[in-house]
């Protein structure tokens, strides 16, 4: 069975995170041509699944160009090790900071040892850092670091269609990414998300629960309120 895919505009889709004991993201595919790249991987337990949506969409995962992460906690990246393995011509792109845990297959940030798993090395091909630009088919993404709920946490800004991929820095509805696993900061969150409020956001694209298609920036405005009454 399929993750259900829905069309965010032409060129980009949300796979949408599947419900269960263990947290799953949600996945963004842009397509590039013949190839497409994915923000973010989901979990081991759901990988078939998000094969199967890929599919859906015409594509074989042979064609996958790239993974890039918002973050490495496991229910982003657990899946990374098994599309690495079927396709030996992608890369993982991923910040800095967290493509060293990463590559030492180090779970004290990915925290895969609490949900019963174990990390092993995973190479990296690109660490990212701020200000890089990343040209995906149609879209141009701003690299943006917003550290908070993890160290390394990256956010992807598309001005051309105002469009932000936030991973867990924030979602809908005013709710915001956890500070309480390792390296999370509620000081360096409250101060990513007054960034991410100023941005002209339209299209909110969040890790997980649903997105955003029109006025996401007053959703992050009201993520930042109730952020800043409890930090």
């Amino acid at each position: 069975m399929a993750k259900t895919v829905r069309k965010i505009m032409d060129g980009l889709y949300w796979i949408v995170a599947r419900e269960g004991m263990l947290p799953d993201s949600n996945i963004y595919l842009v397509k590039e041509g013949e190839r497409f790249t994915i923000f973010d991987a989901g979990i081991p337990t759901y990988f078939k699944h998000t094969t199967a949506a890929i599919e859906e969409l015409g594509f074989s995962i042979s064609q996958l160009n790239r993974i890039i992460l918002t973050h490495s906690h496991l229910d982003h990246s657990g899946s990374v090790p098994l599309f690495l393995k079927e396709v030996k011509d992608t890369e993982l792109w991923v910040s800095r900071q967290e493509g060293e845990y990463l590559e030492k297959g180090d779970d004290s940030v990915v925290y895969a040892r609490l949900l019963g798993q174990r990390l092993e090395p995973i190479p990296v091909g690109r660490k990212l850092e701020e200000g890089e630009v990343i040209k995906a088919g149609d879209f141009t993404f701003q690299v943006l670091h917003t550290p908070g709920h993890s160290i390394g946490s990256l956010c992807f800004f598309e001005p051309n269609h105002k469009i932000l991929i936030t991973g867990d820095v924030v979602f809908r509805q005013g709710s915001f990414g956890r500070v309480d696993l390792p390296t999370g900061n509620p000081q360096q969150l409250v101060a990513s998300i007054t960034r991410l409020a100023q941005l002209p956001v339209e299209i909110l694209l969040p890790g997980h629960m649903n997105i955003a298609t029109s006025n996401g920036q007053s959703e992050i405005q009201l993520s930042l309120q109730y952020a800043k009454q409890i930090f």
